[in-house]
């Protein structure tokens, strides 16, 4: 029996030695990494030096190399260089090489197109990373992504050391593996300044492996946005006493803004311009053209509002499309709370307008925020779950589940809001409408295309001082963006509609005693406060338009209901409307708040956090 027992083990140490001299051999039946190995050192100009030693078998077909992509925007939205690439064997001599760059990434394309070879390979890649060092409230940290999680190829063995510049305490250090967004903890040894880490286990294609050392604040300098450096040291070869030799550059930078500044102003007479109108405002007594509320409050405006949207959802309720009804105040722990519930009533696809489709589907499609409404649901003490009826029995959605979801789809209604008016011949173009941006942002995207496009045009054109042409392009982008932002231009029937637009507006906010001016209007009944309501919203007089009904309209409307205990009349309803729209535009635009950064080496990252990253593959 003894001898059965020294016969098994034996059996079974050598299967293990062989699969380890397998593995050390590098004979793997299938295409793979069989090493990766990884050494980051940490620089105090917020760079890292990267060394990535790459053992790769090409499985049972030739192959010609390996490609590695990188990433160059961190998961904290950090962007990054990656400079100085070199591609060597493990006995220094070089391999071919090409670069690529992409919008968030850099290829690095390894081999030879005309010779293809079997086995194995070794390729030691080197390169340095730019504003590398994530920078925290309470430290700073080496957040990486060591492997990339986008190989297609496994990876039998992954390694990574990070070196911390010499003397420099580490706060918290962390190590994750696997597909993005494991936790899964890898195995961490540390001697001197130098940490280790390394899976536990074989990386399958689109796992990789990511570590975080976190470490006190002021070791590294402080990253910036720009990699260009303003030297304005003017070393001239001529003579200054020459105005012109001394001045030059500047002539030639300025007159860019004024050649920006002419042909804007152009380009803006012969295309930015509305067309005239009949310069006659007379009252009106309904809708141009058919059009629906949104419409009508993007010209009258010149701009589309979030509150335009729940007008518009007011005048498809009116339509017979939904209902809406407003719930009862209830407290949702110490915050008092009103929710409103929308029923679906008929089909969709009857609908004129594109636009009015897409909001409806968006309200009834989209995926409730169940998160939201069953904390709510366990504050009033019932089953927290989402209730929905297939059509044939009506299908009701609360606003509040579509909080921090909907807002994804408001982009796409509004452009086919846009779309819509200028299809039907109201625009020849919709200028600052469609791309309106405030001047912040402005100043922001000019900042960065000055000093990218200057700083290259700069260097070529004038290699001791490109600040000048610098600050020429940006203020050339300064004036094009704000003549541009004036020039949606209406056609001569949009400037006939928002004249007729006008006079509606006229009509509305018009008190009684004053009614008695206009010629042939509408007898006041339910029916035209209904209908007109939405347009009164969009264009900011609802509340005159329902105390002209509040002797009136005494019963509630079929497509709304309310607080029973309430006596109706146009101002409560007039002022349900406003708590609508109010609280729908909260709603729905609401989007959750993604802006603030974690630290991985905390405990709270996970594979694939951090800066670098990418994957590979094999070509």
């Amino acid at each position: 029996m003894g001898k059965i027992y020294l016969l098994l083990l034996t059996y079974i140490l050598t299967l293990g030695l062989n699969f380890n001299s397998v593995v050390a051999q590098n004979v793997v039946p299938e295409e793979s990494i069989i090493s990766y190995i990884s050494d980051i050192v940490v620089n105090i100009d917020n760079s890292i030096d990267v060394t990535e030693q790459i053992t790769y078998n090409t499985g049972p077909e030739k192959r010609r190399g390996i490609y590695r992509d990188i990433a160059t925007i961190s998961s904290q939205e950090r962007r990054m260089s990656i400079e100085n690439i070199t591609v060597k064997d493990e006995k220094g001599d070089p391999y071919e090489f090409e670069t690529s760059d992409s919008k968030d990434s850099i290829k690095i394309k390894i081999g030879n197109p005309d010779i293809a070879f079997l086995g194995q390979k070794v390729y030691i890649i080197k390169y340095k990373a730019t504003n590398a060092i994530a920078q925290l409230k309470d430290l700073d940290e080496i957040y990486w992504n060591v492997t990339g999680d986008e190989w297609n190829l496994p990876i039998y063995q992954a390694k990574a050391s990070v070196r911390l510049p010499y003397g420099v305490n580490v706060i918290q250090s962390e190590c994750y593996y696997g597909l993005k967004g494991s936790k899964d903890k890898c195995q961490t040894s540390y001697y001197e300044n130098i940490y280790s880490f390394n899976t536990t286990a074989v990386l399958n294609p689109q796992e990789g492996i990511t570590v975080a050392v976190g470490f006190p604040k002021g070791v590294v300098s402080q990253y910036s946005e720009s990699n260009f450096q303003e030297d304005i040291t003017v070393v001239s070869q001529y003579s200054e006493s020459n105005f012109f030799d001394k001045y030059w550059r500047w002539l030639i930078a300025g007159t860019l803004p004024i050649l920006t500044l002419i042909f804007s102003l152009l380009n803006w007479h012969k295309k930015g311009r509305d067309e005239r109108g009949t310069g006659i405002i007379v009252p009106q007594y309904d809708a141009p053209d058919n059009l629906t509320p949104i419409e009508v409050g993007t010209i009258a405006k010149e701009k589309l509002d979030n509150s335009d949207i729940s007008a518009e959802i007011i005048y498809l309720a009116t339509k017979g499309y939904l209902k809406i009804h407003q719930m009862e105040e209830r407290f949702v722990g110490l915050i008092k709370f009103t929710d409103f519930e929308l029923t679906r009533l008929k089909d969709f696809s009857t609908l004129p307008n594109d636009f009015d489709q897409k909001l409806l589907n968006s309200l009834f499609n989209t995926q409730p925020n169940t998160t939201y409404l069953n904390l709510k649901a366990i504050f009033q003490g019932r089953n927290p779950v989402v209730e929905t009826h297939p059509i044939s029995q009506y299908q009701s959605i609360k606003l509040s589940s579509l909080k921090d979801v909907f807002y994804r789809n408001v982009e796409t209604i509004v452009t086919s809001v846009l779309d819509s008016l200028l299809n039907k011949g109201y625009y020849r173009n919709l200028g600052q409408i469609k791309n309106s941006l405030d001047i912040f942002s402005m100043i922001v995207i000019s900042v960065f295309a000055s000093l990218f496009i200057g700083g290259i045009l700069g260097f070529l054109l004038f290699k001791d001082n490109p600040f000048p042409l610098i600050v020429g392009i940006f203020f050339s982008i300064i004036i094009y963006n704000l003549i541009y932002n004036f020039s949606s231009s209406k056609t001569k029937k949009g400037a006939i509609t928002k004249e007729y637009i006008l006079g509606l507006k006229e009509y509305l906010q018009v008190a009684e005693k004053d009614r008695i001016k206009f010629h042939n209007a509408p007898e006041k009944k339910p029916e035209v406060f209904e209908k007109l309501l939405p347009y009164a919203m969009v264009l900011g007089v609802a509340d005159i338009w329902a105390k002209e009904f509040k002797e009136i309209y005494t019963m509630p409307p079929t497509w709304y209901s309310g607080n029973s205990r309430t006596t109706f009349s146009t101002i409560t309803l007039s002022q349900s409307m406003n708590n609508f729209s109010y609280f729908a535009t909260s709603s729905l635009m609401s989007s959750p708040n993604t802006s603030d950064s974690s630290s991985g080496s905390s405990g709270s990252g996970s594979s694939g956090g951090g800066g670098g990253g990418g994957g590979g593959g094999s070509w």
